[in-house]
């Protein structure tokens, strides 16, 4: 009888929790997979891929995520959240990133750069690498030797953020 109790108890707490538990294989399959279809003109598909694991902190996907929003590729253009996406992603340190980051940024106004500033912030607070436990290694692919980024995130409770859709949601409340 205890032990139906405590399953009672503990079960419903388990799930109110929402965590959500992938194997780091399948992680990197899902963010492979989104890459592709991206490359692939899939937005709607690379989008649905690559949005969970934006959030999470991953920098392939928050880097493609920022394409998406600067382009309006299946999602509403937006600069300021595209910005917000490079941005995040750009702290990885590669290279491209932060020089493709800072040639958009020097081409802003003064008050689009305040406002960029805001958002990137805003954004390396909830899904940079140090909020979301996420670290990042330079490693070559056995086919190609290409190098590439391999971020892995460790088993931490974190609180998962919304994925904005538009600006909106953006809290900018100072520039309005």
């Amino acid at each position: 009888m205890l032990i139906i109790i405590l399953i009672a108890v503990v079960l419903p707490a388990c799930q109110s929790n929402r965590a959500i538990i992938k194997d780091i294989d399948a992680i990197h399959k899902q963010e492979r997979n989104g890459i592709k279809l991206y490359q692939q003109g899939q937005y709607a598909s690379a989008f649905e891929e690559l949005g969970e694991l934006a959030t999470w902190g991953y920098k392939d996907a928050q880097y493609y995520l920022a394409f998406m929003f600067l382009k309006g590729q299946h999602v509403e253009q937006s600069t300021l959240i595209g910005m917000g996406w490079l941005g995040v992603a750009a702290a990885s340190g590669i290279t491209e990133w932060v020089d493709f980051y800072e040639a958009l940024y020097a081409k802003a106004t003064p008050q689009m750069r305040a406002k960029i500033d805001t958002v990137v912030a805003d954004y390396k607070q909830k899904f940079g690498m140090k909020a979301q436990f996420v670290s990042c290694r330079r490693t070559q692919t056995s086919t190609s030797m290409k190098v590439v980024m391999m971020c892995t995130k460790e088993d931490k409770i974190i609180k998962v953020y919304p994925l904005y859709l538009n600006e909106s949601q953006l809290n900018l409340s100072s520039f309005q």
